[in-house]
């Protein structure tokens, strides 16, 4: 799983509503844009800079950067897997960011798109 998840440019995917992904750079650093589609709720080209990464721990964090079709700033997310045995492993998506709108609406719709996203790599997984 840590090897489907931890793939920069792979979410398009396994994440509903995003575009074909491109990527500059290799690394920490390295950037990804997407095209998000209107049933997102959120249609516009969005960007993500890879802040860290960890293989042996699994776990990585990005951010949102430039201009967002998400109405927040300062978006900071990680991932990580943890195995628990052989045929199971628990993963953490947690996300932090700044808004002027309703922030209930904005974690809900966060809390659902993990979720199903979620839902997707273990499909895809097992």
């Amino acid at each position: 799983m840590w090897e489907y998840v931890s793939n920069w440019g792979g979410t398009s995917e396994w994440i509903p509503g995003v575009g074909p992904v491109t990527v500059e750079g290799d690394g920490v650093g390295a950037i990804r844009s997407a095209d998000l589609a209107p049933e997102t709720g959120f249609p516009g080209r969005i960007s993500e800079r890879l802040e860290s990464y960890d293989n042996q721990v699994m776990t990585f964090s990005y951010s949102v950067i430039g201009d967002s079709p998400i109405p927040i700033t300062d978006y900071l997310a990680s991932m990580s897997v943890e195995k628990l045995s052989n045929n199971t492993c628990e993963v953490t998506w947690e996300s932090t960011w700044e808004t002027e709108l309703d922030e209930s609406e904005l974690i809900a719709a966060f809390e659902m798109l993990y979720s199903i996203s979620l839902d997707n790599v273990a499909k895809a997984t097992c």
